[in-house]
């Protein structure tokens, strides 16, 4: 227990100490440093910690490149994606194909319960009736089969588009290149075996439409992407309108002009040709919904609107389309979206808005939906169907990757050779035998891939390599097998058209055989593409573990070694004995990895992946001896602190999958805080009660729904509370020390504040002034560059310095703010001085400041997690989709990609400076003997043990949300470790020429 008399024993021996300098005038008193409250430490002591730093530093360094390299680790690990060319197509079995031609009317963005559902909102004209009336229109004759068509991740325009048109979709990986090129991955698709083909859409996905076979038997028309304004909903609603006026001059021959009398569409001397032509797929992409869902978010009567009204053009043109060809009843009709859109207007991401689209088809060939049982209680419905009024038919669900393979089954096109999607038979009215053809075909299909991925794995294994139980060889002996079957009841039943009811049931166990054997396929195929999975899971987890020991272990030399015992234990690692045994095996060890790498053809990184843990567990191995050194406890508290050092990062883990558990451990600190002042002071100081309201209060914000829209309430009370906290604080509590431009800075509050209010009365982003989005760049790189001269302000202290860039961080944060976020940044500020002044209480319980005590961890703990609460405090962004571009909108008429996520970071990262900058500030006013960067390394040993566990949590199996968020939770991970190094750097920089101000010491 330390009473109030020992503080005063305290000030007493640093007054005795300049009484002492004073009167002998020795050089070691005349030293004395307010900022460190002891002597200057002699010249080698000097020199020794230059050296720490510089090691400590480049250990924070390679760690740094060991993070961005194994960041992209787990694309090697889990999510390796084989793309086979030059394979020979599988023909159709000689059947008639079910229909000549199929059109494909692609809602851009159209969300399933929107589409499906029925006008009921105070803006639409029809109450009560559908939005699209074909829909329920072609379902409730009996004519359409229905249900979701599951989206592929990431849900972005080029990616979706590439998987319905050849069943193969790009891995994860592809939203690093940017979902807006227009190239992306080489493979197969639908359109290299058209014999005529049309599309009609944006420029961004106008390449997947391109024939590689026959150039000439597609046409594509396209309008440049760049043209469409996300933030005008009439230029957006253009595009679709110029759609449906250039297929109907192409059905019907009518010449049809636009406002400016320009003609829109031209037929060229082949269209009636490729129109004649069976095997005809037209391609319509209506782009309005996803440009006014984006701008204006789906919930908006614009989007609505853009929906009933493509619908309407849609039916029309079915019309035109049918009596083109005459009623011939050769033409297949689908409706679909690629993907769907949340609530904020994104779809970069596995939530269900998104990746749930609608899908009907209907006409030649087609199996109408069966009608249910009981309507009331329908077996295939669940509560979100029920609502589309649809009840009284069976609802059928597909994965997008089907979509080629029914496609093809439907008008007989080899099924592109990529595809790794299985044909739903449900959907086609066809004879079993027709049936068991077909996806006899799928699998010889799915074989063929199989068997050359396994040719790509086995050329780079060599004798390494071994093969999955469900080889390809015995896969296509089996194929054969059944397909031998299927032909011999093909011909006694003159194609099943005359099969017999054993027949149809011998077929219907073929094709169920044909089901397993695809699967087997399936599982070789995943078998193959995580064939090295265990290899490298070793690798990437030994360089997490290894840098995490050394961490550790280089802390407690540099930190807690004094210079005798650091070359005791230097001298004793040099011993030949040790020196050579230690380098022999990590040499053996280097080469037997070397060897197999350059056997198996791996790829360059694959060195680095070896070569890091390699480098990091010889360094360990050297400095090994250390961990033992200085340690301030005893042999219990060390067993014990390294237990509840696990523990506290599988905490802080958690708040990953729930935010509230960030709130439930400021909560626990909270109540700790106050039990611990209670026992070690014999009361509850000011000091710790303050700190324990703020974990309190800062805990709130996490249990409450992440900001996803805009809340001028919200706003309101958040900008009058952060301006009347921040004016008080400027002009009357450090009035006479802060610098005069942080109080100008103080005023600009008002503007920062006001333009965010102001700029809330535009519905439309195109209708605010230029000018004020001038001002408001302006405003934002002046107060960026005033952080990057805080060093140049008089004041050296560092609680007003923090001042200084809090109040920089306030007019930022207010620039982008939308609801709550503003007084989130306040009650965060309360809490970053509340923890500098419980750092500094609590500081004074350890008698021995020089070495790393138990304190230290849990300090560490609490900066870690005041940075997850940084960066969950207000969001969930466990996933891409997850951010809200409308702060960006202060800034930009038309979002940009590049430009728009650089301001979303640049706003994420504003709480994140502040959080690093009380770091420094409670190094150096409470733990001052501690070199701040090493008890930082503290704080990473915390995040690594978060990315190990979402390392191993990545998953490959179940639904893309699922999958995607794993990914999602270590990529973030790993990217705040990366984002703590930064603006720790940072934060050093800012605070380096700082000392404590004798008036602030307490």
């Amino acid at each position: 227990m330390i009473q109030d008399h020992q503080y005063l024993q305290i000030d007493q021996s640093e007054e005795q100490i300049r009484k002492k300098s004073s009167s002998t005038g020795q050089d070691s008193f005349k030293s004395f440093d307010v900022e460190s409250n002891f002597i200057k430490p002699p010249e080698d002591a000097t020199k020794r910690e230059r050296n720490s730093n510089k090691n400590l530093w480049k250990m924070i360094g390679l760690g740094l490149l060991l993070h961005l390299l194994f960041i992209f680790s787990i694309f090697d690990v889990y999510i390796q994606s084989w793309r086979p060319l030059g394979m020979t197509p599988v023909q159709p079995f000689n059947q008639k194909p079910l229909a000549k031609r199929l059109m494909l009317f692609q809602f851009d963005g159209g969300r399933s319960d929107i589409m499906y559902g029925f006008q009921s909102e105070p803006d639409e004209p029809e109450k009560g009736k559908p939005r699209i009336p074909l829909i329920h229109k072609r379902v409730k004759e009996g004519k359409a089969a229905f249900g979701i068509q599951y989206a592929a991740v990431p849900t972005e325009s080029r990616v979706c588009v590439q998987n319905m048109m050849g069943g193969y979709q790009e891995d994860m990986t592809a939203i690093l290149s940017g979902w807006a090129s227009h190239h992306g991955l080489e493979y197969d698709r639908i359109y290299n075996y058209v014999k005529a083909g049309f599309f009609f859409g944006p420029s961004v996905i106008s390449s997947i439409f391109e024939s590689q076979n026959c150039p000439s038997c597609v046409r594509v028309d396209f309008f440049p992407d760049s043209e469409i304004n996300y933030y005008d909903h009439v230029q957006a609603s253009t595009f679709d309108k110029n759609n449906y006026d250039k297929l109907k001059r192409l059905f019907n021959g009518t010449l049809i002009e636009d406002r400016q009398n320009k003609t829109l569409y031209d037929k060229e001397p082949g269209d009636k040709e490729k129109l004649s032509e069976d095997k005809l797929v037209v391609y319509m992409n209506w782009v309005s919904c996803d440009a006014i869902g984006t701008g204006f978010k789906p919930t908006n009567w614009e989007y609505r609107k853009s929906i009933r009204t493509t619908g309407k053009f849609i039916e029309e043109l079915e019309q035109d389309i049918n009596n083109y060809y005459g009623n011939d009843g050769e033409t297949v009709f689908i409706l679909l979206s690629d993907h769907g859109i949340s609530d904020i207007g994104a779809h970069g991401d596995g939530n269900p808005q998104n990746t749930w689209t609608p899908f009907i088809i209907w006409g030649k060939g087609i199996k109408p939906a069966d009608d249910e049982k009981d309507p009331e209680n329908p077996e295939t419905h669940d509560d979100f169907s029920k609502q589309w009024g649809l009840t009284m038919k069976k609802r059928f669900d597909i994965d997008q990757s089907q979509l080629p393979s029914l496609i093809s089954s439907l008008i007989g096109l080899p099924i592109p050779m990529n595809n790794e999607g299985v044909l739903p038979l449900e959907f086609l009215n066809a004879t079993e035998v027709y049936k068991a053809n077909i996806l006899l075909q799928n699998a010889y299909q799915l074989q063929t891939s199989y068997t050359k991925i396994q040719q790509l794995v086995q050329e780079k294994q060599k004798w390494f390599f071994t093969e999955h139980e469900h080889s390809p060889a015995k896969i296509l002996n089996s194929l054969s097998e059944l397909k031998k079957q299927v032909d011999k009841i093909a011909q006694e039943s003159d194609d099943g058209n005359n099969a017999s009811k054993e027949q149809n049931e011998e077929l219907k166990k073929i094709i169920s055989q044909t089901y397993v054997e695809i699967q087997n396929i399936k599982q070789g195929v995943s078998y193959l593409k995580l064939y090295q999975k265990t290899f490298l899971q070793v690798a990437v987890a030994l360089g997490y573990i290894s840098f995490m020991l050394l961490c550790f272990a280089v802390v407690f030399r540099y930190i807690n070694t004094n210079k005798d015992t650091e070359d005791k234990i230097v001298d004793q690692n040099n011993s030949p004995f040790l020196k050579n045994i230690s380098l022999i095996i990590t040499l053996c060890f280097s080469g037997f990895i070397l060897l197999y790498l350059n056997v198996t053809k791996s790829k360059p990184v694959y060195y680095a992946y070896f070569g890091f843990p390699i480098y990091f567990t010889y360094q360990f191995y050297k400095h090994r001896q250390f961990m033992n050194q200085g340690w301030g406890g005893n042999i219990l508290k060390l067993i014990g602190s390294y237990a509840l050092i696990g523990l506290a990062g599988q905490c802080l883990m958690y708040s990953f999958f729930d935010r509230n558990f960030i709130s439930y451990n400021f909560l626990i600190i909270s109540v700790f805080s106050l039990i611990h002042n209670r026992c070690s002071f014999g009361k509850i100081t000011g000091t710790g009660a303050r700190w324990s309201l703020a974990c309190a209060l800062i805990s709130i914000f996490p249990l409450l729904p992440p900001i996803i829209g805009v809340n001028d309430f919200n706003y309101v009370v958040s900008f009058a509370s952060v301006t009347i906290a921040t004016f008080y604080f400027s002009f009357y509590y450090f009035k006479n020390e802060l610098e005069t431009s942080v109080k100008v800075m103080t005023l600009l509050i008002l503007y920062c504040g006001g333009i965010s209010l102001y700029l809330r009365t535009f519905p439309n982003s195109s209708l605010v002034p230029g000018f004020i989005y001038g001002i408001n760049w302006t405003v934002l790189i002046s107060l960026v560059g005033s952080i990057i001269f805080l060093n140049l302000h008089k004041n050296s202290d560092p609680q007003l310095r923090l001042y200084s860039l809090v109040v920089i961080m306030i007019n930022l944060q207010l620039l982008f703010a939308i609801s709550y976020d503003a007084l989130f940044i306040l009650i965060f500020s309360f809490l970053l001085k509340a923890w500098i002044d419980h750092e500094k209480e609590v500081s004074v319980l350890i008698q021995d400041k020089q070495k790393i005590f138990p304190i230290h961890f849990y300090t560490a703990f609490k900066f870690i997690l005041i940075m997850n609460i940084s960066f969950f405090g207000i969001q969930d962004l466990v996933s891409l989709g997850s951010f809200n571009y409308e702060s960006v909108t202060r800034f930009l008429v038309n979002l940009r990609e590049i430009l728009t996520l650089v301001l979303m970071l640049f706003k994420l990262s504003i709480p994140f400076l502040c959080g690093a900058s009380a770091f420094i500030v409670v190094c150096k006013s409470a733990y001052k003997k501690i070199n701040p960067i090493g008890l930082f390394m503290l704080s990473i040993i915390y995040a690594e043990i978060m990315t190990i566990n979402f390392f191993f949590m990545v998953r490959t199996e179940g639904t893309w949300q699922e999958k995607g968020s794993s990914v999602a939770r270590f990529v973030i991970s790993s990217m705040l470790t990366l984002l703590y190094v930064f603006l720790f750097f940072i934060a050093h920089i800012l605070f380096k020429k700082t000392k404590i101000d004798e008036k602030y010491k307490n």
